[in-house]
């Protein structure tokens, strides 16, 4: 926290009040919820602050960035006029983090409970949506649990709970829209998460349950239409595009702040862990149609943490700690590991050249290459020490390494499909070891050419056979990603299956041996103009 407060949350109001969101000095009684059917009203106002996939309670980088102690603090400022504020929350809230983890989500649910000041209150303007994460648990216990636990709204309108012999209705706890009225304005909202299911989830057609919703909002008296969905922004644009009469899309799944305007409607979503947030400020007129921009905010050091929430934070903290048995260093490492979500899903990182030359190294191969999506710490590692929780956050999912054998022409096409999103923030982004390859923005995408990759310092050749190191989930599920290769169908066999071995044992032994690291950044991975 800065050394001066108030002159930061000056400094934020300031910039905000510069940004079109005026204050007035009126009090008013806080909205609460109503499902009567009532005429158009005269012109009304409210807000909207949007976080989409919050990890870490305590922000990144030491707490100098992000942490829902300073989300506390900007809903502060933006109710300060008197103004309704909707908390929306666009999925996977509960896990996956190192504290979810060990602590079972329960910190999640006790820090957003205290996100309107009152840990005993029901916050009704605070509503959260299912991401997939919500349902990644193999039963449904925990997540039960949690939505017990919760003193706000989780608004879930396309998934179902789904239990042996019975048939599939809402998750309990759960709404699946909501009808508000913010002095006057009736604000409609439903929550959506992408097409999948699971033993005991159901999320079904995102696009026909928001026309069905959507309308019957619409006839109930809505004025203004939210959907707070959890899916890729290609899927957000569609949606607003099938579905006319949403006024604002609520974006999650997606960690990259991005917006979109689409016909009448505006799509956001904010980088994740509230590294930054959204700010609508919307104006409903009495006739015509209503009236808002997104605004995007940096939550960092600047803006000052909400004392009540941070004290919770520190508590969960320590709780983590004692969980863990402490956090001692495994070795030290000379430079930066980078690894954040938008570095190791976009570019190369010293942190992504680590892990791909421990996977190389172990399974003896010509390259290697490892998802992006894989390393979740989305934090860095300064230089000094590399902790047992770093290691908690790098590898929060276990992955043994595997290894098998391409073409030229097949790793090419690896290399292809990984920088195919770059610029989304995607998961399939690889770190690579044992090749370099260039890429270039082309046609509003990504070209690679044969050209571009050399492996072992040599030219790439597409007829000849490689060997390739990376993890098992990859192998396994990258077809899901857009490697093809790794269809059931296609998937090659595996080879140096004698080597294989846990990625986080083999990447612990490495750090432990070396005793100080010194991988850096070498020009592996070349964005060309």
């Amino acid at each position: 926290m800065p050394a001066t407060p108030r002159r930061a949350l000056l400094h934020f109001a300031f910039c905000i009040l510069h940004s079109a969101f005026l204050v007035s000095c009126a009090t008013v009684p806080q909205p609460q919820p109503s499902t009567q059917t009532v005429a158009h009203p005269a012109a009304g106002r409210f807000k909207i602050l949007q976080i989409n996939d919050v990890y870490k309670i305590e922000g990144l980088e030491g707490g100098a960035s992000g942490g829902l102690a300073r989300v506390r603090t900007l809903r502060q400022h933006l109710e300060s006029d008197g103004t309704p504020v909707l908390l929306l929350h666009a999925g996977d809230a509960l896990w996956p983090s190192v504290m979810s983890k060990y602590l079972e989500a329960r910190p999640m649910i006790d820090v957003l409970n205290l996100l309107d000041g009152d840990a005993a209150a029901t916050d009704r303007n605070l509503l959260v949506t299912f991401g997939n994460h919500e349902i990644e648990k193999s039963d449904d216990k925990l997540l039960l649990a949690r939505l017990a636990e919760s003193q706000f709204q989780w608004l879930v309108t396309n998934t179902l709970h789904c239990r042996a012999g019975a048939a599939c209705e809402p998750f309990p706890n759960t709404i699946p829209s909501a009808l508000l009225d913010l002095q006057g304005t009736r604000v409609g909202l439903l929550g959506l998460m992408y097409k999948q299911e699971n033993s005991y989830a159901q999320a079904t057609d995102v696009q026909a349950a928001a026309r069905a919703t959507v309308a019957s909002l619409r006839q109930a008296g809505a004025r203004v239409i939210i959907a707070i969905t959890h899916e890729d922004m290609s899927d957000d644009r569609k949606l607003a595009a099938a579905v006319p009469g949403i006024d604002v899309i609520i974006g999650g799944h997606d960690h990259l702040y991005t917006q979109d305007h689409i016909a009448s409607t505006w799509i956001t979503k904010a980088d994740a862990d509230a590294k930054s947030v959204i700010v609508y400020d919307v104006t409903v007129p009495a006739e015509g149609p209503v009236r808002t921009t997104p605004l995007r905010v940096v939550v960092d050091s600047t803006i000052p943490k909400d004392p009540q929430v941070d004290a919770a934070v520190e508590r969960w903290l320590a709780a983590l700690s004692a969980k863990l048995g402490g956090n001692t260093a495994l070795g030290t490492t000379r430079n930066l590991l980078e690894g954040t979500e938008p570095a190791v899903r976009g570019r190369e990182t010293a942190l992504g050249n680590l892990l791909a030359d421990v996977a190389r190294q172990q399974m003896q191969t010509d390259v290697a290459v490892i998802n992006g999506g894989g390393i979740r710490i989305n934090d860095n590692i300064p230089p000094g020490p590399i902790t047992k929780y770093d290691m908690e956050g790098i590898f929060y999912y276990a992955n043994r390494l595997v290894a098998f054998e391409v073409t030229g022409q097949q790793l090419l096409d690896m290399l292809r499909n990984s920088v195919s999103r770059a610029d989304a923030g995607d998961g399939r982004f690889l770190q690579v070891s044992g090749l370099v390859f260039a890429y270039h923005p082309r046609d509003g995408g990504f070209l690679v050419d044969a050209s571009d990759v050399r492996v072992g310092g040599q030219p790439l050749d597409v007829s000849r056979k490689y060997t390739v190191a990376t993890v098992d989930y990859l192998y396994l599920y990258g077809n899901d990603d857009g490697y093809t290769l790794f269809a059931d169908g296609t998937r090659p066999p595996k080879v140096n299956v004698g080597r294989e071995a846990d990625f986080r044992t083999e990447v612990e032994a490495f750090v432990t041996n070396a005793r100080e690291i010194d991988v850096d950044v070498d020009g592996r991975i070349v964005r060309a103009p």
